[in-house]
């Protein structure tokens, strides 16, 4: 792999970004835990908390838009670093859930900026044929990060749960760190038309036109739209499910959680993501997408087994190894889910396909965690582990549909 001088200076920015970005991605894995144990958030809440992230990327097609029509990206990588990640530091005067979850929801909708933003510096700086590996190198380093934070503020935690303001304060810092590196990074877009200013109706009109617009006109990128949609609701019907499943049936501290969550769960993206980014860089992305989804459902599998041996002394040994699985899955699922829509945009600007795709996840956001909240308080928590795992098998059956069809069309 030969690196050129732009590509070379951009990667080397990306990985330091990607150090102090590993520890907000760090906390998006703790959140929830540090809720229910320290601030004994009840079900309802625990499931509004994990809403967070998906609703928020509702932002990002605002996001995009805004950035088709930037071409400077530093200034809102700037505003990122300060509102949604420097106001972290007034977690230290948090004492009650609502104040906990208004801070997260700065971090969160903020970051639905960054992932297209990111998509458009991968983009316009680095070569197609050298994307997914240095994507996977990039995970990777942000992994490594969160896995050791998690570890010690697991640690942390079990000497002093009250710590967690402190724990927070620390990661507003290393993430404004990292939007601000972004920010360093110079890209130049092609086929660029620049405009003065944005009307009103082009922020906030314009941006759902084109998202229907671009699932009008790409048929394919819609299909594998659609099937991203199927295996995000498996994944979202389960996030209420996992912190009352480890707390209040597996009775784990914070560091077992953590390890489960935020080590064991992380392993797979950390060793094999560069692995995953390199077959991505041979293989199309719905063929891609399909293996990954079919061995993510090993995850409420094993899970689902576990809730048959809650008296067994091996019972957490089950659970560590599905979200080992689900770590290895989720390598493969990780680059797809952040480097398809450059292959879908061709050359169109990624920004925005990326701010569809994210929005997307925001949509399925609305209902999927409140549905698997109903499912747990209605049929208990073997039934959310069956209704996620059946929904990875679907689009996992659908996307590899979707391959044949693309290569007979070919």
């Amino acid at each position: 792999m030969k690196l050129n001088q732009v590509e070379k200076k951009t990667f080397l920015l990306l990985m330091l970004s990607a150090f102090f970005n590993g520890f907000v991605f760090g906390s998006f894995l703790i959140q929830d835990i540090i809720a229910k144990k320290a601030l004994h958030a009840v079900d309802w809440q625990i499931t509004i908390l994990v809403m967070l992230w998906p609703i928020s990327n509702l932002f990002s097609i605002w996001w995009g838009k805004i950035l088709e029509h930037s071409k400077n990206l530093s200034k809102y990588f700037v505003l990122a670093a300060i509102v949604g990640r420097l106001s972290l530091v007034l977690m230290l005067w948090v004492h009650n859930y609502y104040q906990y979850l208004a801070l997260l929801i700065l971090l969160f909708s903020f970051n639905a900026f960054i992932s297209p933003a990111q998509n458009s510096i991968f983009q316009t700086n680095i070569r197609p044929r050298n994307r997914g590996l240095l994507f996977g190198y990039f995970s990777s380093l942000i992994t490594l990060v969160s896995i050791v934070f998690s570890f010690v503020a697991g640690k942390m935690l079990d000497i002093n749960e009250e710590w967690f303001r402190y724990i927070f304060l620390m990661i507003g810092i290393f993430g404004c760190f990292s939007s601000l590196i972004m920010a360093q990074i110079k890209t130049k877009k092609e086929s660029f038309e620049e405009k003065a200013f944005l009307t009103l109706k082009q922020v906030f009109i314009k941006p759902i036109q084109r998202t229907l617009e671009v699932l009008r006109t790409n048929k394919d990128f819609a299909i594998f739209q659609r099937n991203f949609f199927l295996y995000g609701i498996g994944f979202m019907i389960i996030l209420p499910a996992i912190p009352v499943y480890l707390v209040d049936f597996l009775k784990m501290d914070y560091t077992q959680t953590f390890m489960a969550k935020g080590v064991i769960a992380q392993i797979g993206i950390l060793f094999l993501a560069p692995v995953a980014g390199k077959i991505f860089d041979r293989k199309h992305p719905a063929f891609f997408s399909s293996l990954s989804f079919g061995g993510l459902s090993l995850y409420p599998l094993m899970l689902l087994i576990s809730s048959f041996f809650l008296k067994s002394n091996f019972v957490n040994l089950i659970v560590y190894s599905s979200f080992l699985f689900f770590g290895i899955a989720m390598s493969a699922v990780h680059i797809s889910w952040n480097m398809s829509s450059i292959i879908f945009a061709g050359k169109e600007d990624a920004s925005m396909y990326q701010s569809v795709h994210v929005s997307l996840t925001g949509l399925r956001g609305i209902f999927a965690p409140f549905l698997g909240f109903l499912i747990l308080r209605l049929f208990g928590v073997r039934a959310v582990f069956c209704v996620s795992m059946f929904m990875f098998f679907l689009s996992s059956f659908l996307s590899y549909k979707h391959y044949l069809k693309m290569k007979n069309a070919i």
